[in-house]
């Protein structure tokens, strides 16, 4: 028997640290729970490492590469759509099935330019033709597409963040200012580019978006974080030292400039190497500095283009993983040890994020209730705690657990898990012991009375 119920709850955010300690305690009528935490590695939705294209977890082990979380997919208009409105749904919903399968979420883009344009042949019969990105047909059109994905994948539990794309090279809303003939492409007006991010900000109210990070104003970056976006980098690492690169040159000067040194609150933040990793070790550049620049921007997600991490830097690499994103434990557990049957249970929950970023999907924290006489009776408390406001620290949650009139009085082992609402299963891996084959957390006992 499995009954399930869901209680309106009031939570408690406070931001601090505390010392992990590991022993159960009873104090009266109330047990105090301190799980013992982990240092393992943990292989969550959303976060951590990304593979690319036809890479995923399950072809990921011939090299020295941690799992993956994400999956990152790009995908050229003129494949995406090759008639007008019957878009290749197939080609998004094939990825996330394969992601999901792997443990992994999808972040995709829409591109509408390789080094030429990639526009649909109907498009350009509609009208579509140079400068492009300025035409009133393929702002139209493209505006139709973002809303068509926007209808069936907004809020989709297989996608963790969408990229603003459309506009420039691969989406990373740039043009090669040495392209054969310059005047052939042209970027979009600031008005034009807004009405672009405006259609993604529309059409993805749910699902988290990221826009590309730039310097200069044109590019749209700081009218999309101040719009509530999360942003990307796509030359994460580079320290050439020839007078001028990204990582001291760029992206530190953007973030200011756009105001966006917080946005990690409200988006992810996701990094894309410049070479890969083993380049980096060749040139000899900081790994150092580079891993720690990606912490203190608050990055989520790191794409090393499914390439090896070199040896020498595995062990740190490793380190730098598990603080991507968020990690999860629960630090101590306070509850009523035995009641009443009919009794609502107090509960006090203090959590640590010992990540450098919020969980930007939706997951709900959930306390079961399992027979120890019979383990196929259980009973489950969705709560309506908001686990995306669980910030790097800690956040107190408290609340109290009312039991139905129909459960059996007995002895009963107390659980925990974080829920994907799509599924109603556990799908988030916490740091800490007890887990059970199912993905719950055994957290302690409770004893129900006539």
């Amino acid at each position: 028997m499995f009954t399930s119920w869901k209680i309106g709850l009031t939570g408690l955010s406070i931001i601090g640290l505390t010392v992990l300690l590991s022993r159960c305690a009873s104090t009266g009528t109330m047990s105090v729970v301190r799980p013992v935490e982990t240092d393992v590695f943990l292989l969550n939705p959303g976060r951590g490492f990304t593979s690319t294209s036809e890479v995923y977890n399950e072809n990921l082990t011939n090299r020295r590469h941690t799992p993956c979380g994400v999956s990152q997919q790009r995908f050229f208009w003129d494949v995406l759509e090759p008639e007008e409105g019957k878009i290749r749904f197939d080609l998004i919903d094939s990825t996330i099935a394969r992601a999901t399968r792997n443990g992994q979420q999808v972040n995709f883009r829409v591109m509408c330019q390789d080094v030429d344009m990639k526009i649909p042949a109907w498009a350009l019969k509609a009208g579509i033709k140079s400068p492009f990105y300025d035409n009133p047909v393929f702002i139209e059109k493209q505006i139709n597409l973002i809303k068509a994905l926007g209808q069936r994948y907004d809020g989709h539990p297989g996608v963790c963040f969408v990229d603003i794309g459309t506009i420039g090279q691969w989406g990373e809303w740039h043009i090669d200012p040495e392209a054969p003939d310059p005047k052939k492409i042209v970027f979009p007006t600031d008005e034009n580019a807004r009405v672009i991010i405006d259609a993604y900000l529309g059409s993805f109210t749910k699902t988290p978006l990221a826009a590309l990070i730039a310097f200069k104003q044109k590019y749209g970056f700081g009218y999309a974080v101040s719009k509530g976006t999360g942003w990307r980098a796509d030359c994460w690492g580079d320290m050439d030292s020839l007078g001028w690169n990204h990582m001291k040159g760029v992206y530190p000067p953007a973030l200011q400039a756009a105001n966006a040194s917080e946005s990690w609150r409200n988006g992810p933040v996701a990094l894309e190497t410049c070479w890969t990793m083993e380049d980096w070790y060749k040139r000899g550049w900081d790994i150092d500095y580079i891993l720690a620049k990606a912490l203190e921007w608050h990055a989520t997600e790191v794409n090393n283009g499914n390439q090896a991490i070199p040896e020498a830097w595995y062990p740190r690499v490793q380190a730098f993983e598990k603080k991507l994103g968020y990690r999860f434990v629960l630090e101590e557990l306070k509850y009523t040890a035995s009641v009443g049957k009919g009794t609502p249970v107090a509960c006090e929950m203090t959590w640590q994020n010992r990540g450098v970023a919020p969980i930007y999907n939706p997951y709900e924290l959930a306390v079961q209730l399992v027979s120890k006489t019979d383990r196929r009776i259980k009973y489950r408390v969705r709560t309506d705690a908001d686990v995306k406001k669980w910030l790097p620290g800690r956040s107190d949650y408290q609340t109290t657990l009312p039991l139905p009139d129909a459960i059996a009085p007995g002895n009963y082992e107390l659980q925990i898990g974080l829920l994907a609402p799509s599924t109603g299963k556990p799908a988030i891996q916490l740091a800490m012991t007890g887990k059970t084959q199912e993905g719950w957390y055994k957290v302690g006992d409770i004893a129900v009375t006539e």
